[in-house]
Parts: C-alpha cells; sequence; structure tokens
C-alpha cells in the first residue's frame, strides 16, 4: 500500500506541475499579445524612416515607445480589459492619422494640416487624395492588419511570475523620468508627445490666439501724415512663384501684359519668410515680424494705422470668409470700414479652392468704388485665389494657353502657369483702372502695390506640387514677385523718389516689413514705424538678416 501511496503521491505532485507549467505557459502565450499594439505603434514611425529618413529622429521612436507604456500602465496595474481596449484605440487612432498624412505628404502631421481638415468634406477630401494618388497607400494594409489582433487579443497580466512587478515598476519609473525631464525643460509639447498629439496641443493653442483675434476692434494710433488726396492699393495675390513668370525671366510667356508696361517698378529680390496664407498675410500688415514675433491680436495694424490717418478702407476679397483659417484673416479683414467677400459659392475654405470662382469678379467691385466713393483718402486691399491649387480651377477656358502633357507632372505645370497667365491679364487690368482713374483725378496720389502672400512648388525643387514642406521649406515657396505702379502724376510729381526706387529693385527685402513700406509709401508716420524696414526708406537697412519660418537663413535666389 505504502508503494501504492506514494506513486500516487507522486503522480499527483508530477499531474500539479504539468498543471502549473501548463498555466505559465499559457500565460507567457497571451502576454505575448502585447507584441500586436506594439508592433501597431511602431510601426508609424518605422514608416515615416522608409518614406522620410532625412526627418527621422532617434527620439521620435522613443516617444512613442513611452506614449505606449503610459497608456499600458493602468491596465498593467488594475488589469482590467476597458483599460487596455481604451488605450489600443487612442493609440490606434492617434497613429492612423500621422500614418496618413506621411503617405499623402510624406511628412508628419502638423497644425496647418488639421487646419484644413477641419474645413474639408467628403467630396472634397476625395479630390485631394486623388491628387496625391500614389502605391504608397499600399503601406496603409499592414498599419490595418497589426490593428485587428490588437483589438481582438487581449492579453493577461500574469499573476505567477515574481518578476512582473519589478518590471511594472521599472516602466512606471521609465515614464515617470521621461515625462519629467520634458515638464521641467518646458518641452513637453514639443519633445515628448507623437505627432498627432503634439498637433492637438498646439492647434488648441493656436485657437485661443483666432478667439482673441475675433474679439479684436479698431485701435486708435498716434498718426502724423500728410491730408493730400491719396489712392493706395494693395493686391496680395495667392500662391506665386516668381520663378513662373516671363517678367522675371521665365522661359514661357506667362506675364506678356505686365512686361509691356512701362509704369511698373518690378523688384527681384522679395522673399517671405512663411508658406503659410495665414501667417504670411497677417505678418506682412501688422507691426510684427520675424525680428519682433508680439502676439497678433495685440500688436498694430495697418488697417489701425489707416483709419487713424483718415484713410477710408476696403478689404475685397475673392477668398471665403468661412472656415477656420478664413476666419483668421476674416476677423482681420473685418475691421476695415468696408469688408466685401465676393465669393459666395464657398461653403468652406478647401471648398473655395475647388471651385471656379474667378479673381475678375472683383474688377466690378473695384470699378464701383473708383466710380462712386468721393472720400479724400483711401486704401483699397484686393486679396486674391491666385495660383491656389487646383490650378485649373484658377482660370477660365479662354486662358488654357498651356496644354499638351504628356503625363500628370506636365499637366500640373501647364495648369499653373495658366493661373499665372490669368493672373497676368488681371493685374494688368487693375493697374488700367487705376491709370483712368488717376487721369481724372490729377490730384490725387495714386499708386498699388501686387505681392503674392507666399510662393508655390510646381516640381521646382522636388517632386512636389504645393507649397506644403517637410523639414525645410523650399526657395520656390518663398520667392515672391513685387511689383510698384506709379501714376503718371506720382512719377512726375516726385522724381527723385521714383529714382531713388528705381535703384533699388536688386535690393534684398522680406515682406514681413511691408506694413513700414506702406506706410512710408503713403507718407503716415506713427510710433511703431520703423523707416530702415521699409525699401523706399533712405534709411532701409538691407543687410538685414533673412530668417525663413523653418528657422534656415535665405541664402539667395532658387536657380
Amino acid at each position: 500500500m505504502s508503494i501504492f501511496a506514494t506513486c500516487l503521491y507522486l503522480y499527483k505532485q508530477m499531474q500539479m506541475t504539468s498543471d502549473k507549467n501548463t498555466t505559465m505557459k499559457a500565460e507567457r502565450s497571451k502576454t505575448i499579445h502585447f507584441l500586436w499594439p506594439a508592433a501597431m505603434v511602431l510601426y508609424v514611425p518605422c514608416m515615416a524612416l522608409l518614406l522620410r529618413p532625412s526627418l527621422f529622429e532617434i527620439r521620435n521612436m522613443l516617444i512613442v515607445i513611452a506614449w505606449l507604456v503610459l497608456w499600458m500602465l493602468p491596465f498593467l496595474f488594475l488589469k482590467k480589459k476597458i483599460c487596455y481596449r481604451l488605450a489600443v484605440t487612442l493609440l490606434f487612432v492617434g497613429g492612423l492619422l500621422n500614418l496618413i498624412h506621411w503617405l499623402l505628404l510624406k511628412y508628419p502631421l502638423n497644425v496647418s494640416s488639421l487646419f484644413v481638415l477641419l474645413n474639408t468634406n467628403g467630396n472634397e477630401a476625395a479630390e485631394f487624395i486623388s491628387l496625391k494618388a500614389s502605391l504608397r497607400w499600399l503601406l496603409l494594409l499592414p498599419y490595418l492588419l497589426l490593428a485587428v489582433p490588437s483589438f481582438l487579443f487581449v492579453p493577461d497580466v500574469p499573476s505567477r511570475m515574481p518578476w512582473l512587478r519589478i518590471v511594472r515598476i521599472a516602466l512606471l519609473l521609465f515614464v515617470i523620468l521621461f515625462y519629467s525631464e520634458a515638464i521641467w525643460t518646458g518641452r513637453l509639447v514639443r519633445t515628448a508627445l507623437p505627432d498627432t498629439e503634439r498637433t492637438l496641443c498646439s492647434f488648441s493653442g493656436e485657437m485661443k490666439t483666432y478667439k482673441q483675434l475675433k474679439q479684436r476692434q479698431i485701435q486708435t494710433v498716434e498718426t502724423v501724415s500728410d491730408t493730400s488726396s491719396c489712392l493706395s492699393v494693395l493686391i496680395m495675390g495667392e500662391s506665386c512663384n516668381r520663378n513662373h513668370l516671363s517678367l522675371y525671366g521665365y522661359h514661357r510667356p506667362t506675364s506678356p501684359k505686365l512686361t509691356k508696361r512701362n509704369d511698373i517698378l518690378c523688384f527681384t529680390d522679395v522673399i517671405t519668410p512663411y508658406s503659410i496664407t495665414l501667417n504670411a498675410i497677417l505678418n506682412s500688415l501688422t507691426e510684427k515680424n520675424m525680428d519682433y514675433p508680439v502676439a497678433t491680436d495685440s500688436c498694430i495694424h495697418a488697417l489701425d494705422v489707416y483709419r487713424s490717418a483718415g484713410f477710408t478702407t476696403y478689404w475685397l476679397s475673392n477668398q471665403s470668409p468661412i472656415g477656420v483659417w478664413d476666419n483668421a484673416i476674416f476677423n482681420f479683414a473685418k475691421i476695415a470700414d468696408h469688408p466685401i467677400f465676393v465669393n459666395h459659392a464657398a461653403n468652406s475654405s478647401f471648398e473655395s479652392t475647388q471651385l471656379a470662382v474667378y479673381d475678375e469678379s472683383l474688377l466690378p467691385v473695384l470699378n464701383h468704388i473708383l466710380k462712386n466713393d468721393t472720400a479724400k483718402r483711401k486704401w483699397i486691399v484686393l486679396h486674391l485665389m491666385g495660383s491656389h491649387s487646383r490650378y485649373d480651377k484658377r482660370y477660365p477656358a479662354l486662358y488654357a494657353h498651356f496644354k499638351g502633357g504628356k503625363d500628370k507632372k506636365q499637366r500640373t505645370i501647364d495648369a499653373y502657369d495658366n493661373s499665372i497667365l490669368y493672373n497676368d491679364a488681371l493685374i494688368d487690368s487693375i493697374f488700367s483702372l487705376l491709370a483712368l482713374y488717376a487721369s481724372s483725378h490729377p490730384q490725387t496720389r495714386v499708386h498699388a502695390i501686387y505681392l503674392s502672400d507666399h510662393g508655390e512648388n510646381v516640381y521646382d525643387e522636388g517632386e512636389n506640387a504645393g507649397h506644403d514642406y517637410a523639414d525645410t521649406i523650399p526657395y520656390t515657396n518663398v520667392e515672391i514677385p513685387f511689383v510698384l505702379w506709379l501714376s503718371r502724376q506720382d512719377t512726375l510729381q516726385d522724381t527723385a523718389f521714383y529714382h531713388q526706387v528705381q535703384s533699388r529693385l536688386s535690393w534684398p527685402f522680406m515682406s514681413d516689413d511691408l506694413f513700414h513700406l506702406l506706410l512710408d509709401l503713403d507718407h503716415i508716420y506713427t510710433p511703431c514705424f520703423k523707416p530702415e524696414r521699409s525699401l523706399f526708406h533712405p534709411s532701409y537697412q538691407k543687410e538685414r538678416t533673412r530668417t525663413l519660418m523653418d528657422g534656415r537663413i535665405y541664402k539667395g535666389q532658387y536657380q
């Protein structure tokens, strides 16, 4: 019996050991399920490395690992499935948005893209995606395939492994140290959050600025100016790369009308530091600039100064006033005496770029003002749709001069050049209207400036069409046309000024100082006016370092 009992005891011990081993194996098997969300999260930075190695940093990989651990900690300690499901859901959505952005534009999600996304409906999104269509979209499939087991298989947190407590404590310490360092140095958003989350935080800050700008009212500014009659016009173009104008030496005849004019001065070394409409316009028309980055809602605007100096102010725009991006500019424009938006066909900023609402719709409005407004001093801003993508929507069929491209790239270049050709005719028409006005108002100073908010890279630098960029701004995004039109009366009345300006056609200038140039041109002096920042002033300092919004210093013209 004793032998039998001993054998039975040994059998039970072996069975228990076997059961224990089986249980531990099962736990280890389920623990491996942690690899699915890890693989899903790490897939995005791996694709970033594949698509744009120059933008990849090891810290980006460390950030997503820390973010993964942070969201998994509640599950590791509480062992609740809801904690795991929530973590996987948030990680999946954040990674998906960033991955889609990488596949579309080959750089990480940012605030600019988020603004466009929020102003886009389904049809617009489909058109934009078709513009960026590529086999790269197949790289989305592995991410979706990794997401399926990440959701379906909930890992086990082993209870029989004594080292688990050490692992949990180590992971907790890692997260605490990683984020504490970022918080201590004040770089949490910039250096410790993944791209999607960082973008959302930055967007929140930008929205605060927009709300402040929305509440801003006209400010009275101390000014000293002459009281003579004056009509000053500012034509703010859109997405015009001067390297595509024959006026600037382009091989195609894209600006025949302006080239023939003998009453304009064409400046050859003017750039903008920005590749975004919002920054370009708001910073050009306020006292702020790259060297003086004050808040837009609290600084002095050109409209404040012109209204304080006794000018009747107009803002005529062919861009939609609806949408997040446009609201910021609309909030700026609405403090004009007469803000007029002629583009009523669009329901959002992105939609307005897809509709064929041509800039010529501004001409009847301008003509009506010139004929009917008897104000002695007027400042008129015309904000064009210009050459904003889609390029083929920017001109009527009459201006489809360049065509026959055999591939998508050439067809895109043709469409862009056609938009430049149409823009040439429009600017010429505006100058002609002003010439007629000047001839019938010989005692009035009449002049106009045309420039673009930013340029456009149309396969000039790399295989890209648009003004988006990744780590560095292409020079074609910042090299803009700058043309001064002076009435014959202006030229004859102040020949010294004309010859001085004529001698500076090749001098360097940056459009974030346009505010000072405008006040100088219109003889308005105020405490915030800096004569050394006006290209037209004898005290202008042309040695200024021209720093772009990406931090680089502009070295010279694109060749």
